[in-house]
């Protein structure tokens, strides 16, 4: 184990003790995953998304099924998270995306269970439309936004010069907001299942009340790109349409909100 990167806080110690973990590399140079039996620990730099992690984690309680955090700590601008591992496959392994039924049943079922949630005395309000603008204007101002991750079609010839166009757009096209409890970044990898049940939902940093189409949203787009392979060998597994999904919802495809919910998330 290479632990020479980070000091992790003695609270946090206590409880990992000299456990071992596997690493698991997110991809990001200054952040990481480190997987221990009982319990994940991410090391991540501070944001306000770590703090609503924490603060809605404590507030559902066992609403959802959810990881609990037994410790959070920040210092010198990098957030230490240690949640409870919940045991289960991710619902973009190849065994639920070669039984893509089962998968999209179980994708609705998971929004469905979310969006049962009571909101009316949540404390929380980070995730809202209004907060998750001012977010956005943070990240574009501060040259946060991964132009080179984003959608093709987002930036470019034949879409908009750059993300501070992007914000723009954004802030004078707010949609009315028809609000339920969301996860916030409602993609295959963070709802963890056995069979045809969920185990939980991890990284809910962007979880709490906003528009349904946020979730709905991400939602269809990991449907769409995990069908089609483009995780993998570019190889399209199944022929996925958004009405799979929203016939099991019971609503009708809604065009400026999809639009607007996958260009929001563009800037985070």
């Amino acid at each position: 184990m290479d632990t020479s990167r980070y000091t992790i806080p003695t609270d946090i110690q206590a409880i990992v003790n000299t456990d071992r973990y596997e690493l698991n590399d997110i991809g990001m140079s200054d952040s990481e995953v480190r997987i221990y039996d009982k319990f994940v620990l991410k090391i991540r730099p501070y944001s306000k998304e770590n703090d609503n992690e924490f603060a809605m984690t404590k507030w559902l309680g066992k609403k959802i099924p959810i990881p609990e955090i037994p410790a959070y700590c920040i210092s010198k601008g990098t957030a230490y998270t240690l949640s409870t591992r919940i045991e289960g496959k991710m619902l973009c392994d190849d065994s639920y995306l070669h039984q893509p039924e089962t998968l999209i049943q179980i994708a609705a079922d998971g929004l469905k269970q979310l969006w049962e949630v009571d909101i009316k005395d949540c404390p929380h309000n980070s995730s809202r439309l209004s907060e998750r603008l001012k977010e956005a204007e943070y990240n574009v101002m501060n040259g946060l936004v991964d132009i080179e991750n984003a959608e093709p079609e987002t930036f470019g010839p034949n879409g908009f010069a750059g993300p501070e166009e992007l914000l723009r757009w954004l802030q004078d096209n707010q949609p009315e907001e028809d609000i339920v409890f969301t996860h916030g970044d409602y993609s295959l990898p963070n709802i963890l299942v056995s069979g045809n049940r969920i185990n939980g939902f991890i990284d809910l940093g962007k979880m709490g009340p906003a528009d349904r189409w946020q979730d709905v949203a991400i939602a269809l787009r990991s449907l769409e790109h995990n069908f089609s392979g483009r995780y993998r060998d570019g190889k399209r597994i199944f022929d996925f349409k958004p009405q799979m999904l929203l016939d099991k919802l019971g609503i009708e495809f809604d065009s400026h909100k999809y639009s607007y919910y996958i260009l929001l998330d563009e800037l985070f």
